[in-house]
Formats: structure tokens, C-alpha cells, sequence
């Protein structure tokens, strides 16, 4: 005979912790839209002093499920294009994995990827981060085949910020345009992730003062992986692909690879070692229609300032 008891007791299962992941990418879309439409408009109207509009927007951004069911929606298009992937990939293929070795006169930068070479560790910020892949990358271990002692697989460490962090306890709620730099520049980073947020960035200024502050938080020699919808680079009228990467140039970047996939693309921009730059042409600092003619679906674009550029007001 069965022992009493041995049927699994039928009960309620109990409360998920989190939000189930959002599956479709129809309604992903949907979300991500209106996202940015509702939060652009809200932008637009703060600054006219329109309350009343505010609070309508304010609503309408909660009725859709607030920034939360945005970052659902963006873990949707992350699980079909991994940045994380596609950063490590880069760093493995020069030795950034590994660590550092700082580029002196007696260490020649083809010297820099060897690995025994005194190195410290590669410091990482994602701007931005929805998930965890670049912390648990940062935190693999792996055992030494010689000494059979448990080691770090990779000398990474990650910095990851989010406005709304979905993983408080890994991920830090941080607003990347207002955290402070120090004045002797000691916390600059070796690498910098900013993958799919300068799209969410609310007006042209702010997009420029993100993108100056992505060079000032590099080290030189320092790389930055920016990726953007490429909606943004062909159906505004302020903004196509050369004009971006001229931007990018205009703070001080050189712009070393770039690539797209049918939804997404993706920049590698370098902090040479030479100074921020000492001037900025005025084309920078006010909108340019580039395309006229028909209607576009957004209104993507950069303007820069002067003084965030050169480096006065970071």
C-alpha cells in the first residue's frame, strides 16, 4: 500500500518574486514606443511649465506599467542581440579579460597583451544595466591547472548603474547625468557600456551631455560600446549614421569599428591619449535638419555644449 501522505498536497503555488518576463515582441515594440513618445512629450512639457499636461502624462506612463514594464519590454530585445556578448568578445580579442597593463615608454602597446606582464584589473561602468551578464561575467571562477586552487576566470570588474535597478542588490540606482567625477580623475573607467539608453535620453541636450560624459568617464585609451536603435539614424530628420559618428568625433572619440543588424547599431569609440579637445565648432551646439521632404518617425538628435566638451563642466 501507498504511505499515507505520499500524494503531493495541492495547494496555490506560491507568489512569484518578479514579473514574469514579457514574451512578445509585438508588445515589447509597443511598450518601448510609447515609452519614449510619453516621456519626450512629459520633457516638453515640464519645461513650458504645463502641470496639468504633466500629470496626464505622468498617468499615462503608469497605466502602461511605468519604467518597469519599459525595462521588461528592453530585456525582450536584449535576449535577441547579447551586448554583453559582443563587449567580452572585444575584450577577449585584446586582452582586455585579462586586465590591464598601462602603456608606458617602456612598455610598447604591442607589448600590452601579454600576460606576464604585471596587469591590474579591467574596470568596467555599464551604463544602463537591465542584466546582470556583465557582473556575472566579472565574478566566473575558474581552477589553475597547476595549483588546483580556485581562481577569478577573468580580471574584470563591473560597475553597473540603472535609474530603476531590477536587481538592487547587484545592479546600483544611479542617474549616470548627475554622478560626479572626481577631480583628480582617478575613478575613469577602462571600459564603458552604453547599450540602447541614449535612445531613452529625453532631449538633444541631455544626449549630448551623456554623450561628453561617456568620454570624460574613460581613461585614454579607454573603450566605449554605444549602441542605438537604427531607427534613430535613418528615419530622423536631425540625424543619420555620418552625422552621429562626426558627433561622437566632436567630443573627442575616435570611432574604431561599427557595425548593424537589422534593428540595432552598434559603435567601438576610443579616448585617445591626447587632451579633450579645446574648442567646438558651433555646427554642434544648435539642431540641423539634414533630411527634408516627408514626414519621420522620430526626432532624434545631439546637441553638444562647449563647456562639457572642453571639459569645464563635467
Amino acid at each position: 500500500m501507498p504511505k499515507s501522505g505520499s500524494k503531493k498536497r495541492k495547494g496555490a503555488k506560491p507568489a512569484p518574486l518578479a514579473p514574469p518576463m514579457m514574451k512578445s515582441r509585438k508588445r515589447a515594440r509597443k511598450v518601448t514606443t510609447l515609452f519614449h513618445k510619453y516621456t519626450r512629450e512629459r520633457d516638453a512639457a515640464q519645461e513650458h511649465d504645463d502641470t496639468a499636461r504633466v500629470e496626464c502624462l505622468d498617468r499615462l506612463i503608469q497605466e502602461m506599467g511605468g519604467r518597469e514594464e519599459y525595462q521588461r519590454a528592453s530585456q525582450v530585445s536584449t535576449s535577441f542581440h547579447s551586448t554583453s556578448k559582443w563587449v567580452l568578445g572585444v575584450l577577449s580579442r585584446n586582452g582586455w579579460l585579462h586586465g590591464r597593463v598601462e602603456e608606458t615608454e617602456s612598455v610598447s602597446a604591442a607589448a600590452t597583451n601579454s600576460r606576464k606582464l604585471p596587469r591590474r584589473d579591467t574596470t568596467c561602468l555599464e551604463v544602463g544595466a537591465i542584466n546582470t551578464e556583465l557582473l556575472d561575467a566579472s565574478a566566473r571562477s575558474t581552477t589553475d591547472e597547476e595549483t588546483g586552487v580556485e581562481m577569478r576566470k577573468y580580471r574584470l570588474r563591473v560597475r553597473a548603474i540603472d535609474l530603476n535597478s531590477m536587481h538592487p542588490d547587484r545592479i546600483e540606482e544611479a542617474d549616470f547625468l548627475t554622478i560626479s567625477l572626481s577631480p583628480d580623475r582617478e575613478d575613469r573607467y577602462d571600459v564603458i557600456v552604453c547599450s540602447m539608453v541614449l535612445n531613452c535620453v529625453t532631449t538633444p541636450e541631455k544626449r549630448g551631455n551623456m554623450v561628453t560624459r561617456l568620454f570624460h568617464f574613460l581613461r585614454p585609451g579607454g573603450l566605449c560600446f554605444v549602441t542605438i536603435p537604427r531607427l534613430c539614424l535613418s528615419l530622423s530628420p536631425y540625424m543619420d549614421q555620418q552625422r552621429f559618428r562626426a558627433v561622437l568625433e566632436a567630443v573627442g572619440f575616435e570611432v574604431t569599428e561599427t557595425k548593424e543588424s537589422p534593428k540595432i547599431a552598434f559603435f567601438i569609440c576610443r579616448r585617445p591619449s591626447s587632451a579633450c579637445p579645446e574648442e567646438l565648432d558651433s555646427k554642434w551646439m544648435a539642431l540641423a535638419t539634414i533630411r527634408r521632404g516627408r514626414k519621420y518617425r522620430n526626432d532624434f538628435s545631439v546637441v553638444l555644449n562647449t563647456e562639457a566638451v572642453t571639459g569645464h563642466k563635467v
